[in-house]
């Protein structure tokens, strides 16, 4: 992997000089970070020392009341074909009669980046300021800075659903939590290719608020 730059600290002045434009390199690491699918991604993963940093900066995502609602499960190499197993069966309770191709689909997608992690929303314990809405989006932004410092260190990496997460067979295996819900899965490798995608613009994104109408325009 690339040498990376030495990260600031909680004292630098983003808005003053400093050796380098830090506002300018967020800036190009978001808007040059594309997601990669599983499928496109090889060998070599993240090291345990990559992974590690990966998911300490998912860890400053914001998080109202500290209450951490997510938590990850690494899937390794020898649990992949248990994990086949597990798409398998969760398919055959949707499909008792699955057609071939569907079912080596569902199998291969246990198999297919290097590392490959799970993420479960907590929605506990419980507190009315903080709704699975809002823990949801906690989980999200912690999953874009894991993403973002994958990218930076050359990586490629993508979030994946899909509808096996919804079965309570999947959920038993996992041994998860009353209140605990398997969200995505994070898959991470070396990009055999990059496939972009338009960007929307701000003026796609943004409006004004103007009360007197109960209408928003354009900013």
């Amino acid at each position: 992997m690339t040498e990376q730059a030495t990260a600031p600290d909680a004292s630098t002045n983003f808005r003053g000089s400093t050796e380098d434009d830090w506002a300018a390199l967020a800036s190009a690491l978001i808007q040059t970070r594309f997601s990669v699918a599983p499928r496109l991604l090889q060998a070599p993963g993240p090291t345990p020392a990559e992974l590690q940093q990966m998911v300490e900066a998912a860890g400053t995502a914001p998080d109202h009341h500290d209450l951490r609602p997510w938590r990850l499960v690494c899937i390794a190499d020898d649990q992949r074909d248990a994990l086949s197993d597990l798409f398998e069966a969760c398919l055959r309770e949707r499909e008792p009669q699955p057609r071939a191709d569907h079912l080596a689909r569902a199998r291969a997608k246990a198999h297919h980046a290097p590392t490959l992690l799970l993420a479960i929303l907590r929605h506990e314990p419980a507190d009315e300021d903080v709704p699975a809405p809002e823990r949801a989006a906690t989980l999200g932004a912690a999953m874009m800075n894991l993403m973002l410092v994958a990218h930076a260190m050359g990586y490629g990496a993508m979030l994946s659903g899909g509808r096996s997460l919804r079965s309570p067979r999947f959920a038993r295996a996992f041994g998860l939590a009353p209140g605990e819900q398997p969200l995505c899965f994070v898959s991470i490798g070396t990009p055999q290719e990059i496939q972009r995608r338009p960007r929307p613009s701000a003026h796609e994104l943004l409006t004004q608020w103007q009360p007197a109408s109960g209408r928003n325009a354009d900013p």
